[in-house]
């Protein structure tokens, strides 16, 4: 089971890698060092996934999705807003 986990986090943080590379390349990003970017965004993503896991009510998935979006916007150096809470909200 080890083994699976380590691939697919292995394949996960070179998505990252790649992103932040080619939008270094495109000069969409700012230079950040990108193994430390991916390391940091992808153990930022694990643990708001527990919390959603976890169906913490302080922590619900558009929420977490603003704050990894307005941290790797912060760290790449691209403009990001989140949208209003009232379009953000899911119809029943």
């Amino acid at each position: 089971m080890g083994a699976v986990r380590e691939k697919s986090d292995e394949r996960w943080r070179e998505a990252i890698r790649s992103i932040v590379l080619a939008g270094q390349e495109d000069g969409e990003f700012a230079p950040v060092d990108a193994d430390d970017f991916t390391i940091m965004l992808s153990a930022l993503l694990d643990g708001l996934a527990i919390q959603i896991a976890l169906d913490d009510p302080a922590v619900p998935a558009q929420r977490t999705y603003d704050l990894a979006m307005r941290f790797a916007s912060g760290q790449l150096g691209f403009d990001w807003e989140a949208a209003p809470k009232r379009a953000r909200k899911r119809s029943s």
